[in-house]
């Protein structure tokens, strides 16, 4: 639960959590281009955003882990700094930066966080998803494909990356590997819901599982609403390996 704190300086430095929403046709916009997005909206709603030093100074302003192409996202996040001795309430913010918000895209809370909070991509650990499915699907088919799933030993993805190395000319050249992972003990939990699927995921930085293609493992158990295309998918929230949300570390701001 939030705490209300009167006064933006009085316990904490300028550290501030934003916590957004990303639907409907903004979900194929790209994460840099989401960034410049902001940006501008934080000079035009005159935000007392704190700017870095030197020859070029930006917006201290940093994301929680991107959104693949596509998926919508109802618990996205963003860290900022404000200026030394400036005040916003979080219901101005919200409402100042939301003035500024194009169709899909909303702010729905603006958070004081300790001044030695890690920033929102360090401290995401898993998150929680939502597959909708864009044709009706019974709940009982949804079922047997999950069991038939997580009954299964091991779920092995065979994963594909791409690393330049040095030839024998000393030239660098793209060297294609593959590796195998078991990623059922990553799948913290696995659901049927009306028309869909929950999925409770490990997104840290070794262990970072895409819903697709737990959603790919489904549809090879004979689900096949859960093709790719055949569905849209949801981002609903992050939380760090406490547990909690992201938003569950910082305090409104009256």
């Amino acid at each position: 639960m939030d705490v209300v704190r009167k006064n933006l300086v009085e316990v904490f430095a300028l550290k501030i959590r934003v916590k957004f929403e990303k639907t409907g046709v903004v979900r194929f916009i790209g994460h840099l281009d989401i960034m410049r997005y902001f940006q501008k909206a934080m000079r035009r709603c005159a935000m007392p955003i704190k700017y870095s030093e030197g020859f070029s100074p930006h917006q201290i302003m940093s994301f929680g882990a991107p959104l693949s192409m596509g998926v919508s996202g109802l618990g996205e996040y963003m860290d900022i700094e404000l200026k030394e001795g400036s005040h916003i309430s979080s219901k101005e913010a919200i409402k100042r930066l939301n003035e500024m918000m194009c169709t899909g895209m909303k702010v729905t809370k603006f958070l004081q966080i300790p001044d030695n909070s890690k920033p929102a991509m360090a401290l995401m650990d898993t998150a929680d998803f939502k597959a909708e499915f864009k044709t009706e699907v019974k709940e009982t088919d949804i079922k047997i494909a999950i069991e038939k799933l997580m009954s299964k030993e091991s779920i092995l993805l065979t994963k594909v990356s791409k690393k330049k190395k040095k030839n024998q000319y000393g030239k660098f050249v793209e060297v294609e590997t593959t590796s195998v992972v078991d990623i059922k003990p990553f799948i913290y939990n696995l659901e049927a819901i009306k028309n869909g699927v929950y999925m409770h995921l490990s997104q840290g930085s070794t262990n970072n599982i895409k819903p697709a293609a737990v959603m790919e493992f489904l549809y090879e158990e004979g689900l096949d609403a859960a093709k790719n295309n055949e569905y849209y998918l949801y981002r609903l929230d992050m939380y760090t390996d406490e547990g909690k949300a992201l938003d569950e570390y910082g305090c409104e701001i009256i």
